[in-house]
């Protein structure tokens, strides 16, 4: 397939997006590469609201485009206001990392030249002219890899691993971090673990109360801890401050009701020495932002670390936790069906602690 730069160095690309934080970010390498290859080019990042603060300040992204599916772009009125967007933007190539009907059609009917995109669902071999079949449930590959291979029709080739994943945080917001930090008693003289409990449910995660008997060692061991939750996860503060936060050493929470948006998140991160979190959005926040991390995945192969682990180069900066059975699931998990169902609390809190200490020790903290 002919590249893009070959007719036209300065292209105006479209990258959509419009997933949940973890998508969004293991998708930024993607936008790195285009514009290592399109440097003129102009390249627009179509997500959510939520995400939006994640990628507004990254070097590879010229503008970010808000998709709306409950608002401004919501049913027959929405679609054609989606095709009088893009249009308005004389998008030339647009790039589905993961495909809507919605959207693919919306490129199609914008006229947009090259419309780039996974072949996996009817529409997609309707509206993709320059499409690539993909079997992403086979987990051939991570997904962030599966983004990149989608630039192969574009005429652009890049090896796994080689580009990292990347989030944007202010200054501004760095600091509010810091001051956040200090108010609630770190000094920075101590390693600061984050811990995140929490998970939108999309995999199997670590036992609560195994992130609880974990972040009280992690106290007893003289370890700041900070503890984070998204918006709707407050009640995971409420249980640690229940259970924890009598004691001198009372862990640092972050989130809940109060926790600002997700660029807030990020920031309080970018002060951790080791992140501890599941298979979501905070565990690729922190790798985005170069900090060590341990992590909880279950043997589902849908699920797998292979398709949604932290995305590095050095493996060694990430301790990937997943238990020792031999499951066979590729979609859901077989429950009381299953002989070593819950696997998961197999996973013991000594070896998530070994695992941090490992961390730490390979840090430069």
């Amino acid at each position: 397939m002919t590249e893009v730069r070959a007719k036209d160095p300065t292209p105006r690309i479209l990258v959509v997006r419009p997933d949940r934080i973890g998508d969004v970010v293991l998708s930024t390498p993607v936008l790195e590469v285009l514009r290592r290859h399109y440097s003129k080019g102009h390249i627009t990042f179509m997500v959510r609201e939520l995400v939006a603060p994640l990628v507004r300040g990254l070097s590879s992204v010229d503008e970010v485009f808000i998709y709306e599916p409950d608002g401004a772009h919501r049913g027959v009125g929405g679609f054609f206001k989606l095709v009088s967007d893009i249009r308005a933007r004389k998008i030339q190539v647009g790039i589905v990392l993961h495909s809507h009907w919605k959207i693919a059609a919306a490129l199609f009917v914008a006229g947009v030249a090259h419309r780039v995109g996974p072949l996996s669902k009817l529409h997609s071999y309707f509206f993709y002219n320059r499409g690539v079949r993909q079997r992403r449930s086979q987990v051939e590959m991570h997904e962030a890899d599966y983004g990149i291979q989608l630039l192969r029709k574009i005429g652009v080739r890049v090896g796994t691993r080689n580009v990292p994943t990347a989030v944007a945080v202010s200054p501004e917001a760095r600091a509010e971090a810091r001051a956040f930090l200090s108010g609630a008693g770190w000094d920075g003289a101590q390693p600061l673990i984050a811990v995140h409990p929490g998970m939108g449910g999309s995999a199997l995660n670590w036992p609560e109360n195994h992130f609880f008997e974990l972040i009280r060692r992690l106290l007893v061991e003289g370890k700041g801890v900070l503890v984070t939750a998204g918006p709707a996860e407050g009640e995971i503060l409420v249980q640690v401050e229940k259970l924890l936060g009598s004691g001198p050493n009372r862990p640092i929470l972050f989130g809940g009701a109060r926790a600002g948006t997700v660029e807030n998140l990020a920031a309080v991160l970018s002060w951790s020495s080791v992140v501890v979190a599941p298979s979501t959005g905070p565990l690729h926040i922190a790798v985005a932002l170069g900090k060590p991390v341990v992590t909880f995945f279950p043997p589902i192969r849908v699920q797998s670390a292979v398709r949604w682990g932290p995305y590095l180069s050095d493996e060694s900066r990430a301790s990937v936790l997943v238990p020792d059975v031999y499951c066979g699931r590729d979609f859901t998990c077989a429950g009381n069906r299953c002989h070593y169902f819950p696997c998961m609390k197999s996973l013991t809190v000594v070896q998530a602690l070994e695992q941090v200490q490992a961390q730490l020790n390979r840090s430069e903290y």
